[in-house]
């Protein structure tokens, strides 16, 4: 039940996003990225794959910044290190490189670098080199 209302905020949050992109204010701004951040820290598989998805998606899309998400960047680092699924791990990398931030982009080269499961390393290498391609800046290891 708890997991349900959490989806159906997140939910909420993004068509009402979608309805107002210019009017945004920062107590809705703010409400999002609870409700995506207690989405993110939940234990249900989907809604955590799912909260990281929008999330990436609202920065993307520039609804959001990436200092306004900044909140949410310690449970995708979490779910990036500790998720059960490929999916969830995915996700959490696209919202860690949408975000920005050194610390997210460092974690996505140590999980290039060290991780076991190919399919994860392979798309973090991908964000990792992305990101470094896109700012103009050196790579600090050669993947």
């Amino acid at each position: 039940m708890k997991t349900l209302i959490f989806m159906f905020f997140a939910l909420f949050a993004v068509q009402t996003l979608s309805a107002q992109p210019s009017g945004i204010t920062v107590e809705k701004k703010s409400a999002v990225v609870d409700n995506l951040t207690n989405a993110i820290d939940s234990d249900n598989s989907g809604l955590q794959t799912s909260g990281a998805l929008v999330l990436s998606d609202l920065i993307n899309y520039s609804y959001l910044k990436s200092s306004d998400a900044s909140k949410a960047m310690i449970p995708l680092l979490r779910m990036l290190r500790e998720g059960k699924t490929d999916e969830e791990r995915i996700a959490a990398a696209v919202a860690l490189y949408q975000l920005g931030n050194a610390i997210g982009i460092y974690q996505l080269r140590g999980v290039a670098v060290f991780d076991n499961n190919e399919k994860v390393a392979t798309v973090c290498k991908n964000l990792y080199y992305s990101f470094h391609k896109l700012h103009g800046t050196e790579y600090l290891v050669d993947l």
